[in-house]
């Protein structure tokens, strides 16, 4: 009788690639493997989105009634943290942007005193609460970006930060419009001599995805000038960043060509 040859059949998946897909290589992002940890893992951006989205639509409440500032407050100073702690920054930029956020936390105390003592706001206030505001913004977006890039593999959540990163831009430019306009004893569109903070959301969200409903429309040269640059960098973001993410949704990244890009 013939002595029988061992065989050997190869595994249908090469062990690398499914360390990566299993996330648990070396390096790997863990994709969240069930519903609770698109809000627990420490690399989802998930909350962050929902946050910027609570945000954006919140924002006519601002001026509803005397302490509209406060109720938005939580929900703006979460989405800086949550923005800045997903995108693992560094300890101490998290640290400034909290100290930062207590800073505007208690002048939204006072702003919101002096709107229910003597039914008006100080200008100057506003505008100081507004560009701090923007700059945490303006601090966190480009960390979630980052962020979205780093990925070992390119999964739905790098799609959700690049669409946070978006959002943000949107939020970024409407705390810059209200600021503007509170310095300029709030002229800033042609068709209202007194906008509300939900107006300055409305128009900034319509210039950011080019709609132009036309029912609102930047008076000032200023305002002329920052709706423009929103229009051009909200474009540019979409087919550059985003578009690169969805044309490399479920791709790995490249060490060996990343190493050789840096000699």
């Amino acid at each position: 009788m013939a002595e029988r040859v061992p065989t050997y059949a190869p595994p249908m998946t090469d062990d690398g690639e499914e360390l990566a897909a299993n996330g648990s290589g070396h390096g790997a992002d863990p994709a969240p493997r069930s519903w609770t940890d698109l809000f627990t893992d420490r690399d989802s951006f998930v909350p962050v989105l929902l946050l910027a989205v609570v945000l954006v639509v919140m924002s006519p409440v601002i001026d509803l009634f005397d302490w509209g500032f406060l109720l938005e407050f939580p929900f703006s100073a979460g989405l800086v943290l949550l923005a800045l702690d997903r995108s693992k920054v560094r300890p101490r930029t998290l640290r400034s942007a909290a100290i930062a956020l207590g800073v505007v936390g208690v002048s939204t105390i006072v702003l919101s005193l002096l709107r229910e003592a003597t039914f008006s706001q100080d200008n100057l206030l506003v505008a100081i609460n507004s560009f701090m505001f923007a700059v945490l913004f303006a601090i966190a977006f480009p960390a979630v970006v980052r962020r979205a890039f780093q990925h070992e593999r390119v999964t739905m959540n790098s799609l959700v930060a690049a669409i946070t990163g978006y959002l943000l831009i949107g939020i970024w430019f409407a705390a810059t419009y209200r600021g503007i306009a509170a310095l300029n004893g709030y002229s800033f569109f042609r068709e209202t001599s007194q906008p509300r903070g939900g107006d300055f959301t409305y128009f900034s969200f319509l210039t950011l995805t080019t709609v132009g409903y036309g029912d609102l429309s930047p008076s000032t040269d200023i305002a002329r000038i920052a709706s423009i640059s929103e229009a051009v960098i909200g474009q540019i973001y979409l087919v550059t960043a985003v578009a690169r993410l969805v044309s490399l949704l479920g791709t790995a990244r490249d060490r060996d060509e990343e190493r050789r890009g840096t000699q």
